[in-house]
């Protein structure tokens, strides 16, 4: 399979990195768009949190798109959807519309959806079920190298735009949109015209995917699954959205640039979390690795919750490294040996993975009545959810395939 379909894929992984430029490139931007919309703060919330919604409403229509129609028909969908997404940004910047802008968001973000939803399960099923979940982290490995060429090009709009008239900033806020959706729309033709593994246009039908969803609901370790991701992701969002008042608050002396290094620095420990992760997979269990990384999150997060000042920084910074291969592994260890409810499966995850906005909102919470420091509390929480769901995971194991029970 490797040799006949290695261009598809080849491709299948590069996804996985262009997710990152996508994803990091909206969040870097987002002070530009508040910019150029006048953004209260309500609708900043909003926008930073459409992601998370988009994921919660559409994870399981996508996963019956993709069990209708197939893997590829949801990859180039995705990849569709996204590119008009992208496109959308420019007449939502004419006509200075946030609803538009934010509807903008939604397309863009539901193409991200349905491209995980179709692209996840081909590379758990395109080889061995025991080695699923190290192939599942080879490729979310690529995720933070899009992340950062994302950074830098958020940078550079930024910096340019600085000495640029107003009215010419929704043109020039929109422009990276404008060059993505190009790119997207001419991978959509190439994935549309080659040839993928034979996994990939196996179909179903609607009654047969909801049937799936059913049975997978009623797994005690599948829920776990979903909350340990729940966990986990509500630990990331909370611990990235708000670091940087963080650091204002532990180093009050720092100037600004300090602070955006300090964060730079973040996506790097965790790209390289990733790749080291992914090479550890290789000799060692993923759910050992994935208990191991989970305690040292707790540890970190305990220690910026406590200490304080450069120390806790740090421990910020690190504790990206103790997250970088949770949802992958989390993800593997849910789907690898689910066969044709593979689909249903990661859709099932993702919606697990929208906690990310109950992360945010609690820490906003905790920090609107004490202090950002104690808010460090909620991501070490989700740190100990992971590290329970990876210390009891094979005790909850059960046959996958066991219809629910009436």
């Amino acid at each position: 399979m490797f040799r006949l379909h290695k261009p598809a894929l080849v491709l299948t992984f590069f996804l996985f990195a262009l997710w990152g430029v996508g994803h990091r490139l909206h969040d870097t931007l987002v002070p530009e768009f508040a910019r150029v919309f006048a953004l209260n703060s309500s609708e900043l919330v909003l926008t930073q949190s459409v992601y998370s919604l988009i994921y919660l409403v559409l994870a399981i229509p996508a996963a019956i798109y993709a069990r209708t129609f197939g893997s590829k028909a949801a990859i180039v969908f995705g990849l569709g959807a996204w590119c008009v997404g992208a496109f959308l940004f420019y007449p939502a910047a004419q006509q200075h519309a946030f609803l538009f802008f934010l509807f903008a968001a939604a397309v863009m973000s539901s193409g991200y959806l349905f491209l995980e939803i179709g692209a996840n399960p081909l590379v758990a099923g395109m080889g061995p079920p025991k080695t699923a979940t190290l192939r599942l982290n080879c490729a979310h490995a690529l995720y933070p190298v899009g992340v950062l060429v994302a950074v830098y090009v958020g940078r550079w709009v930024i910096l340019s735009n600085n000495t640029m008239p107003f009215d010419k900033l929704a043109d020039a806020v929109v422009r990276p949109y404008m060059v993505l959706g190009v790119i997207v729309l001419g991978l959509a033709f190439v994935v549309d015209h080659l040839t993928f593994p034979s996994l990939t246009t196996e179909r179903g039908n609607r009654r047969t995917a909801i049937a799936e969803f059913n049975i997978l609901l009623h797994q005690p370790r599948f829920l776990a699954a979903m909350g340990a991701q729940a966990c986990n992701v509500a630990a990331m969002a909370g611990t990235w959205t708000l670091s940087a008042w963080y650091i204002k608050e532990a180093m009050p002396g720092a100037a600004a640039p300090v602070a955006a290094d300090f964060l730079l620095a973040s996506l790097i420990v965790f790209a390289v979390g990733r790749i080291v992760g992914a090479v550890l997979m290789v000799w060692f269990d993923p759910l050992k690795l994935l208990a191991l990384f989970a305690a040292s999150g707790l540890i970190l997060g305990a220690v910026a919750s406590v200490e304080g000042g450069q120390l806790g920084v740090y421990a910020v910074v690190a504790s990206s490294f103790s997250v970088s291969i949770m949802f992958a592994t989390i993800l593997g260890a849910a789907i690898s040996d689910l066969g044709p409810k593979t689909k249903a499966g990661t859709a099932l995850i993702y919606m697990g993975g929208s906690g990310s906005a109950i992360g945010v909102a609690a820490m906003h919470l905790v920090w609107s009545v004490s202090s950002i420091h104690l808010a460090m509390l909620v991501p070490t929480l989700g740190y100990a959810g992971v590290l329970l769901f990876a210390l009891t995971q094979k005790r909850m194991a059960l046959p996958i395939t066991a219809a629910p029970k009436p």
